[in-house]
């Protein structure tokens, strides 16, 4: 597969050049305007008579079209509005533009508002004519009462010779099962990676190898490339998502997937991690308001330095897609069933979403003192994170 990933873009800054005046070094020099190392979003508008397009309202003069790290041969003339993408270029005028879909592969099963591709069902309303179809999904993460689900952003048709006759998935990993080298993405999709461990074709962004990857990968994010055979994915490469944008200046649009109760620091799109100080602009509708506004489900887009959000900016028309609310509890933990515990008495449910700190068992907890984090979703409170406190 090898996709590009966040890392490895390349630093996109743009310097001002001074006007005439030859050596007069005392005459003011206008200000250097510095574009973040990662621009990743959706295409707002395509101006091909200027091969131009806009992601997270900036403009960018397009050189060259890529997907799997191979150019294409159409290049922009293949971008549509509401593609999810990557940029990476060594000045404004001369970009690299990387699509990044969560899905490539064939429709079926329209209904009036949803569809299935590579096993996964999708909300939204499509053409029963695509059916059959291959299809490019853009779509970002987002909390549901399942778990992590998508939030689709647009379904485009596309000619598969385009792009290389392969199916794509994104998503969190769950059920792994080293024995049978299978794991689910989602709720529904059976991955089956044997082929993938056979070609050494396992990647994640630190020093393990292989299958080696996947251990203890559960709830990460995942991309999987490969074909779909009878209800099954079998994948021949598979990545695992690591946060990209620490260390560097980036600009990211997505959905809160996780946010602490002090709202201190969140997660976005699964997978990029960012903390907020004193210093954190926060911006809605025009005007600054406090860090309370964010949200699990809040649709944000963010400039951060080094891990730290500079800026963020609410989105003023879909400013929460899920309007789940958090919750933090601390005491005791006791009276483990199946579905649910408790904490000082107060009942939590669990899920198969839920994540144990240092890989423990609930059980191991069972007696001590604990702190968890969860999303309220309609009377149940619900336990995403716990950890000894």
């Amino acid at each position: 597969m090898k996709k590009i990933t966040l890392a490895t873009l390349i630093g996109l800054v743009l310097t001002g050049c001074g006007g005439g005046g030859g050596d007069d070094s005392a005459a003011p020099q206008p200000p250097v305007e510095t574009k973040p190392q990662l621009v990743m979003g959706t295409i707002d508008r395509i101006d091909p008579v200027n091969n131009e397009i806009t992601v997270n309202g900036m403009p960018y003069q397009v050189n060259d079209v890529e997907y799997a790290n191979k150019p294409l041969a159409d290049g922009i003339a293949l971008l549509q509005p509401q593609m999810m993408v990557e940029l990476t270029a060594l000045t404004k005028s001369n970009v690299t533009v990387s699509i990044e879909p969560t899905m490539v592969g064939i429709i079926s099963d329209i209904t009036a508002n949803t569809f299935v591709v590579n096993g996964v069902t999708l909300d939204y309303k499509l053409d029963p004519e695509l059916a059959g179809e291959w299809v490019m999904v853009s779509s970002l993460p987002v909390v549901t009462e399942l778990g992590l689900g998508y939030k689709v952003l647009s379904v485009i048709k596309i000619e598969k010779d385009d792009f290389g006759n392969r199916y794509e998935l994104e998503g969190r990993l769950t059920n792994l099962n080293e024995e049978d080298q299978t794991f689910k993405i989602g709720a529904s999709t059976l991955v089956n990676f044997s082929k993938a461990a056979n070609l050494g074709e396992i990647e994640c962004d630190d020093d393990r190898q292989g299958i080696q990857c996947l251990t203890n990968a559960d709830k990460q994010w995942v991309e999987v490339s490969g074909e779909m055979q009878g209800g099954i994915f079998m994948a021949d490469e598979v990545e695992i998502d690591s946060d990209d944008a620490e260390g560097q200046e980036v600009e990211i649009e997505g959905i809160i997937t996780d946010i602490n109760s002090d709202k201190t620091k969140f997660t976005l799109n699964a997978r990029n991690q960012f903390s907020i100080n004193h210093q954190t602009k926060i911006e809605y509708n025009d005007q600054y308001v406090d860090k309370s506004m964010l949200a699990i489900g809040s649709f944000i887009e963010v400039e951060a330095l080094n891990g730290v959000a500079q800026e963020i900016e609410l989105d003023s028309d879909d400013s929460n897609v899920s309007g789940f609310r958090e919750f933090e509890k601390k005491g005791i933990l006791e009276n483990i069933t199946a579905t649910s515990f408790t904490v000082n008495g107060f009942k939590i449910d669990i899920d198969s979403q839920i994540i144990i700190d240092n890989n423990e068992k609930l059980v191991d907890l069972d007696g001590f003192r604990v702190e968890v984090e969860g999303v309220i979703i309609g009377n149940r409170y619900v336990a995403r994170e716990i950890e000894r406190d």
